[in-house]
């Protein structure tokens, strides 16, 4: 946060709507990023391969993405403070 937040002020956009960005993506990492503990260690009890996972929430997770960019760029529009 200590770069984004000079960098937001640099790009005129809001520091609320640099945070939410930082914060979408933080979590949307989280979902598939293979060396997260939790995520393998639930994938391992349950039984499916990291493989499996990803085919199945590819789709759900472009989805996310899309409604953080489109959640993203209300904010800007609307000068989100």
């Amino acid at each position: 946060m200590p770069v984004l937040i000079p960098l937001s002020d640099l790009l005129e956009i809001s520091r609320q709507v640099t945070v939410l960005a930082y914060q979408y993506g933080a979590g949307l990492c989280d979902l598939v990023t293979p060396t997260n503990g939790a995520l393998m260690a639930i994938l391992a009890a349950a039984g499916v391969r990291y493989e499996d996972w990803i085919k199945f929430t590819g789709p759900l997770y472009l989805g996310l993405i899309a409604l953080g960019a489109v959640s993203i760029a209300v904010g800007i529009s609307i000068n989100l403070q």
